[in-house]
């Protein structure tokens, strides 16, 4: 019995210790070698991030929070202007999570914020690892906060995003070839605001090939809408407004009647403790010519004109900023 005791404990110690050494090679990898993917569209979240970090704690501030849908249609430079105050955005793909976006928000949330969300769903303790460490990569005091965090979610991605980074450091491939021409990091300003200019008319293909979009009575489960519950009552607790939004979407592209959308925004208002904001739930439907290449990505004179309606929502509420 003591030697199976000793036998289990040695190999829990050289699991324990392969584990370690895996995560400290991998941590080299990801935050010691050259940045390969500094000019990625990920890195606009690290941007953002910087931005609020370095935001006056006591100066109140409008901080939106999203994914995408968000990033291609708040102008935070248009909304601190129209509306006098520090604006900061927080946000970059839906498929990080939004655990991780309101998870990064939470420590710059202060007494007098507005803090707004033009909501797009919630996904409770799920964190989209890949693209996070896409955004992380060479930014150490991140990299190390998520992955002390979320070990088994930075695990989850972080063998197969070392191992492409090593091979292209061997084949002397410094830099990853850049996207389209909005989807790199240079499409964002300093603050991680989208300042690359997006007209009208270029991605129709791809913006009439978009998914439908519907809305239905019971669409969020009661976990997520629990978990959205508990984060305004943490930016009360900080002195701090939590607002909802609806958030933008190609009108052709929803496929509701009137009354089903009625009876969306009617469940909607009930189950969230934050306000919505907007007038009604199609507030947020904008036609072709304000969209971009999706059904939730707007070009810029479709940001220009949701920042604009979204200011004019906000005004109850600046009084009491």
């Amino acid at each position: 019995m003591k030697r199976l005791f000793a036998f289990i404990g040695k190999a829990a110690l050289a699991f324990a210790g392969a584990v370690v050494l895996f995560f400290a090679a991998s941590s080299f990898v990801w935050v010691g070698l050259p940045s390969y993917y500094a000019g990625n569209y990920q890195k606009g979240l690290v941007k953002q991030y910087r931005a609020l970090q370095n935001s006056d704690p006591d100066t109140p501030k409008i901080l939106v929070l999203g994914d995408s849908c968000m990033a291609f249609s708040v102008d935070s430079a248009q909304l601190s202007a129209l509306t006098g105050m520090p604006c900061y955005t927080l946000g970059m793909q839906g498929g990080m999570g939004k655990e991780y976006i309101f998870e990064l928000a939470k420590p710059y949330i202060n007494e007098g914020d507005i803090v707004v969300n033009p909501f797009t769903g919630y996904s409770s303790f799920w964190y989209g690892a890949d693209l996070i460490l896409l955004s992380l990569e060479n930014e150490p005091d991140l990299y190390f906060d998520f992955l002390l965090r979320h070990p088994l979610s930075a695990l989850s991605r972080l063998k197969d995003r070392c191992a492409k980074k090593v091979t292209e450091f061997l084949k002397g491939n410094m830099t990853e070839p850049e996207g389209n021409d909005f989807y790199k990091a240079d499409a964002f300003d300093e603050t991680g605001n989208m300042t690359y200019f997006r007209p009208r008319g270029r991605y129709t293909q791809s913006l009439e090939a978009s998914d439908p979009r519907s809305f239905w009575v019971g669409m969020y489960s009661d976990l997520d809408i629990s978990r959205v519950n508990a984060f305004t009552r943490f930016c009360e607790k900080r002195g701090a407004a939590f607002l909802l939004t609806s958030a933008a979407v190609y009108d052709a592209k929803v496929t509701n009647t009137e009354e089903e959308l009625a009876a969306f925004e009617a469940w909607f208002r009930s189950v969230f403790d934050a306000p919505l904001i907007c007038e009604k739930w199609s507030d947020g439907f904008y036609a072709k010519g304000y969209m971009y290449d999706t059904a939730i990505h707007m070009n810029s004179y479709g940001m220009e004109l949701y920042t604009q309606n979204l200011y004019e929502d906000l005004l109850p509420y600046l009084g009491q900023a």
